[in-house]
């Protein structure tokens, strides 16, 4: 049975901020992180991916809960219906009045840069002209802090916990729903006399296979009138899991020498120390994009199909795996 899906990916980013930290003076400064060496790489947050996962599921006609949420003050009560909303299934929730919370069955990392900062900054002005005002009075001038950089993400979709939900995760008296059936969890995970309720097996494989075409279609961030980026993968690696383990997380490594070249042994290697956890594992790479492409896909076909990456992402959402 498997428990997980470890997927790692990789996005260019041609120019932009997509992630914003805070502003100095009248510069806004991009999310880095600094280097043993004292240099530094951009990243952009897990919070933003999964924001941007959301919206893009929205896109594909889901539903969110965030609309029917309850919100007083500084405190957002969501409506606790994971059966009802994609939003609360895969992403979680915390409802501090009845001390209701599921932790997230997907796990995100940050996107983090492959090569490092270069200082590049884009000029912006605003004319006082525009506004009434005499050219002479001039106008706010600003700088936003930008890069061209490949992005290496992670994802670990915790497969067994998709439409499972603990009756600590939603109330004692659990309601009777179509979707959903009223299970015994197993008493040697969650203790004596636990119930849950369980979606249907159909709902389950269609909120992942959505996951899925959300990832293949990504996009979002901060500054997208002036900066918009395509945040869909270049490169992606699928694997199904019988243990939970975020198997790509630091197997991707690019050099540049005219052109992106990926090491595909780090990524060999790191299937390979997986090689009895796991059903299948599928690579995925856009023609064109990689100097080494023929590298690539010799090499990844010694241990996985190797194809486009939407033939891939296509061929993982027929074999999601949940029991």
């Amino acid at each position: 049975m498997n428990k997980a899906i470890a997927i790692g990916y990789l996005v260019n980013v041609s120019l932009g901020n997509v992630n914003a930290s805070h502003t100095e003076g009248n510069v806004m400064v991009t999310k880095k992180v600094t280097l043993p060496d004292g240099s530094s790489i951009p990243y952009i947050s897990g919070q933003a991916i999964r924001r941007m996962l959301r919206d893009r599921l929205e896109d594909l006609g889901w539903q969110l809960s965030e609309p029917f949420a309850n919100v007083s003050g500084q405190e957002v009560i969501p409506p606790v219906q994971p059966w009802k909303y994609i939003d609360e299934d895969l992403f979680g929730y915390m409802d501090t009045k009845q001390n209701r919370r599921r932790t997230s069955p997907i796990r995100v990392s940050s996107l983090i840069g492959l090569f490092k900062f270069q200082g590049d900054k884009d000029l912006g002005t605003r004319s006082f002209e525009k506004y009434g005002k005499a050219v002479e009075e001039g106008g706010n001038m600003f700088e936003t802090e930008i890069y061209n950089n490949l992005f290496k993400g992670n994802i670990l979709i915790e497969l067994d916990r998709i439409g499972l939900f603990p009756e600590g995760e939603i109330r004692k008296n659990m309601p009777t729903l179509e979707n959903c059936q009223e299970i015994e969890l197993p008493e040697g995970k969650w203790g004596q006399n636990r119930k849950g309720l369980l979606l249907n097996k159909d709902e389950r494989i269609k909120r992942v296979e959505s996951l899925y075409e959300a990832l293949k279609f990504l996009w979002g961030g901060g500054r997208t009138a002036r900066m918009l980026v395509d945040l869909s993968p270049r490169f992606i690696a699928i694997m199904s899991l019988k243990v939970k383990h975020p198997v790509f997380l630091e197997a991707f490594k690019v050099e540049y020498d005219g052109g992106y070249y990926l090491d595909v042994e780090l990524i060999i290697n790191a299937v390979q120390k997986f090689q009895d956890k796991f059903d299948t594992v599928i690579f995925g790479f856009e023609p064109g994009f990689f100097a080494n492409e023929g590298e690539i896909k010799n090499t990844l076909e010694r241990v996985g199909e190797v194809k486009t990456v939407t033939d891939a992402i296509d061929f993982a959402k027929e074999r999601i795996g949940i029991q």
